[in-house]
């Protein structure tokens, strides 16, 4: 029950963030064409590759030790911990601006300073945000980080439609404004909330620097080659295609990001969790299984939903946006398959075996770029998420076996596998088709078959939800 009401609170702010994406996604797609969401969705892609690199893996050393410090210390650990990508960013930060041309052309496709500014001072926000929203997020304060959430949403569609409005820039350069100054509020905002709470009464940590360094460092391979592997549809829709085409797709991943939240708000909550009951209880795998278990059939169903009524689901993207709906059935994959790797990915960073991710991520990504090569070519942006689903299956496969390899966990993956073959023939056919008879048709039989495999903790789900209106009446 305490698992639940923790969940529950960060459910609450995730759902409001999804209300708000719904605002948001049909009003900025029917104001900027798919060229402007293209140049964007490029700006916001590099800024998340650069930011992953310069923070080295420091923000995974502080969640990895974070439980393992007394209280006291952990505002020094966070200090120790946010030094080096502050001072990775300033250097780096220069080096970008010396290079700007190269970079906004790259972005932008024009040279200009002023798009090249934004994006050092956007990376800058980010890394501030990124270690503040860790430090809340440990703390297991659910309310104060679904408030950041939505105040980053809410402030990006408030400034995106003002500066649009205004038309002093052009659309692509607004919303560059918009998610940088979404950025900056979501700081002054966690300061507010989180004011005093920095201070260090004891300047000191139990884990030694190089310790911190040893676990972070592989991530800041994995991690930047991981972004890689997430960034090369876009990457390599640019370089044998062009920026409508990144334009479509992004509306459609704009769509996705939706079912993302659900990733965001459980991540946000197994992390901690996770962490805190392996410090106490090493031995107790049942609890990891059952996670799992609940999180596959909730996210599989959910996928299969959104195949159903993705016809109607497209139409909160502008006009221009409509072939979307070829594209996000596949594309959904990343969120659900990223999701329930968490609860099977675990082990590798209970052993801080963290040179394994580096292995994941190259195969990932080379996974991903020759699918890439090959299906874009064929299929255009449908291609491209049709190779990003696929991909994200090694993904899952690879995470799974390396963190099995070194904490075994008896997961039911037999009928895991079973139930996500099944939605692959789903989506290889809603991705061709708009949604007839012969689609609602699969989407039912293979329902009722997951059903039927998960049936357990459905049974499990179902006595604890009775125990729950028993305690009510009484």
């Amino acid at each position: 029950m305490k698992l639940l009401k923790a969940f529950s609170k960060y459910a609450v702010g995730t759902f409001i963030v999804l209300i708000i994406g719904f605002v948001t996604t049909p009003i900025l797609t029917r104001m900027i064409s798919t060229l402007d969401m293209g140049r964007y969705s490029m700006f916001i892609t590099l800024g998340n590759l650069i930011f992953t690199l310069l923070c080295l893996g420091m923000d995974q050393s502080y969640l990895r030790f974070y439980n393992e410090e007394k209280i006291e210390n952990r505002n020094y650990l966070l200090k120790i911990c946010l030094r080096l990508p502050i001072a990775i960013f300033f250097l780096s930060g220069s080096i970008l601006l010396l290079f700007n041309k190269q970079l906004s052309e790259y972005i932008y496709g024009k040279q200009s300073f002023g798009i090249a500014l934004l994006f050092v001072i956007y990376i800058g926000a980010f890394i501030f945000d990124r270690f503040w929203t860790l430090k809340i997020q440990m703390a297991q304060r659910e309310i104060a980080y679904s408030v950041l959430n939505i105040i980053r949403k809410l402030m990006y569609l408030v400034a995106g439609v003002f500066l649009i409005t205004l038309s002093v820039w052009e659309n692509s350069i607004s919303l560059m404004l918009a998610i940088t100054i979404a950025e900056i509020f979501v700081l002054i905002f966690a300061r507010f909330i989180d004011r005093g709470n920095w201070k260090c009464k004891i300047k000191g940590i139990n884990t030694s620097y190089k310790k911190l360094l040893k676990y972070g460092f592989p991530f800041a391979f994995s991690s930047t080659i991981t972004l890689i592997f997430h960034s090369t549809d876009k990457i390599m829709l640019k370089a044998f295609s062009d920026y409508h085409n990144i334009g479509i797709y992004s509306g459609a991943q704009s769509i996705v990001n939706m079912l993302a939240q659900a990733q965001a708000v459980f991540v946000a909550f197994w992390i901690p969790t996770a962490y805190e009951h392996y410090s106490k209880h090493k031995e107790d795998k049942t609890f990891y299984v059952t996670m799992n278990k609940i999180v596959s059939y909730v996210m599989l169903m959910s996928l299969i939903g959104l195949v159903c009524f993705k016809d109607i689901i497209v139409l909160l993207l502008g006009e221009s946006y409509r072939d979307a709906t070829y594209v996000f059935p596949f594309l959904a994959f990343m969120p659900v398959m990223s999701t329930i790797s968490e609860t099977t990915v675990m082990g590798i960073n209970f052993k801080q075996k963290t040179s394994y991710h580096i292995y994941i991520s190259i195969i990932s990504m080379i996974t991903n770029i020759i699918g890439n090569y090959f299906f874009i070519t064929w299929f255009g942006a449908t291609g491209a998420a049709i190779s990003t689903g696929l991909s994200y299956g090694v993904f899952f496969v690879l995470r799974t076996y390396f963190a099995q390899k070194v904490f075994p966990i008896p997961f039911a993956l037999k009928r895991y596998a079973v139930a996500v073959i099944l939605v692959y023939f789903l989506e290889i056919y809603g991705s061709f088709y708009c949604v007839n008879g012969i689609l609602l048709m699969f989407a039912l039989i293979i329902s009722s078959i997951i059903t039927w495999l998960y049936k357990d903790i459905i049974i499990v789900g179902y006595k604890i939800l009775q125990e729950k209106c028993n305690k009510k009446r009484e």
